[in-house]
């Protein structure tokens, strides 16, 4: 009897102690449901975390980037052409290449299936390259991100040396070769050439879309201009405490300093002009009637202009022609018998403005459509028309290194 009623008291204080099942069954889903969500935010912050400049920046050179090993001395025999070239099925995906003056050494130096290379800078010595690259390995359902990247003329020593979500453009190099310029989220920076110092100056005047206008650093990379909408800018202090502005009757599709930089090309979106303006005594110094301007570039010399378009009397065929500054007189500089393309070319001077590089190309149709892109090089006075290069992509930007 005593066993029985032993038996009992202890059933009885293990039904009090134990919980129910229903509440055991509710605790369960409790821990589920925290563990879910614990699971849904370590997901949601993955693109985050993965995005974030300081990961970013150590991926980049502590995992992805190589032992550090010191290249060999640069050795060039030539001056050398940087371009971008890309395919025909995504032509937004440029690739950079470069090759000799003299059409000799082609070398595909940057290529990335996530990656385009804009906004070529070669330094002032002509062994390094500094561009734009608009960057998706992070990404994971954000933006395009465009950042700054430094690399050797053979392709060595490749690096990125900015890391943020804003969207750089327009890099320059210093005089010395030390820093690089350029403009980010209204704002001019600067950052060392190993990336690894970087100032700001803020600017309010400059537009978080300049990236999208006209814009344009002298040659001594002491001043700076860009146009909004109608309105042409142009200022020496990096915060824009000494900016002057000028606002003209049409909007302003391209602009340039002149070599002295004391004058500014710029020519019109709807009015078919090309005009030198005078920064000091603020004067419109020369003006140019045109049919459609696609690309102008100032000599190094500043003694003449390089134009890709079209003229009055040749509404339907796009040319390279070279303005004498001093005379007024412009000149026909590809033969009848040479169209060139206009939309999305580009054209650059040798450093003894002698040379002008530009590009054309053409359709292939077959099994696989592709470009076949055609790199020349031309004398001012249309003499000696080399074809230095032929490939299967349209070449865009065209920058000739200084030395």
């Amino acid at each position: 009897m005593t066993n029985s009623k032993q038996n009992a008291d202890s059933k009885v204080k293990r039904e009090k102690n134990e919980p129910s099942r229903p509440a055991s069954r509710a605790y369960g889903c409790r821990r589920l449901f925290a563990l879910a969500c614990i699971a849904l935010g370590l997901i949601c912050s993955v693109p985050v975390v993965l995005t974030s400049p300081e990961l970013q920046w150590h991926i980049e050179h502590n995992i992805r980037r190589p032992p550090v090993i010191t290249p060999a001395p640069a050795s060039k025999t030539s001056e050398m052409i940087a371009f971008t070239c890309g395919k025909y099925h995504d032509v937004r995906r440029k690739s950079l290449y470069t090759v000799y003056s003299d059409g000799s050494h082609l070398r595909r130096v940057l290529q990335h299936p996530f990656r385009s290379h804009e906004d070529i800078s070669w330094s002032p010595d002509g062994i390094w390259i500094a561009m734009i690259v608009e960057n998706l390995d992070y990404n994971l359902w954000r933006s395009s991100k465009y950042e700054i990247y430094r690399v050797r003329f053979d392709g060595l020593d490749s690096l990125r040396l900015t890391y943020n979500d804003y969207r750089e453009s327009y890099p320059v190099w210093s005089d010395d070769g030390g820093s690089i310029s350029f403009i980010s989220e209204q704002s001019i920076q600067q950052i060392s050439a190993n990336g690894h110092e970087i100032s700001r100056s803020d600017n309010p005047h400059i537009s978080e879309y300049v990236w999208s206008r006209p814009f344009d650093w002298s040659s001594d990379k002491q001043h700076y201009a860009f146009s909004e909408y109608h309105v042409l800018f142009y200022g020496r202090n990096p915060d824009g405490s000494d900016l002057q502005s000028e606002r003209m009757k049409h909007g302003i599709a391209g602009l340039e300093w002149a070599p002295n930089g004391e004058e500014i090309l710029y020519y019109h979106y709807n009015v078919h002009k090309l005009e030198i303006i005078d920064v000091k005594t603020k004067a419109v110094e020369f003006s140019l009637d045109v049919n459609r301007i696609w690309d102008a570039r100032w000599s190094p010399d500043g003694n003449w202009i390089a134009i890709v378009g079209q003229m009055p009397d040749e509404r339907s065929v796009t040319r390279l022609y070279v303005l004498d500054i001093q005379s007024g007189d412009i000149q026909t500089v590809t033969k009848n018998d040479m169209e060139i393309e206009g939309h999305g070319s580009s054209i650059s001077w040798s450093p003894d403005s002698e040379w002008i590089a530009f590009s054309s190309y053409d359709y292939s149709f077959g099994d696989e459509n592709t470009y076949i892109g055609r790199l020349f090089k031309i004398r001012r006075d249309g003499r000696d028309l080399q074809q230095l290069k032929q490939l299967d992509c349209r070449i865009g930007e065209i920058s000739w290194s200084p030395k």
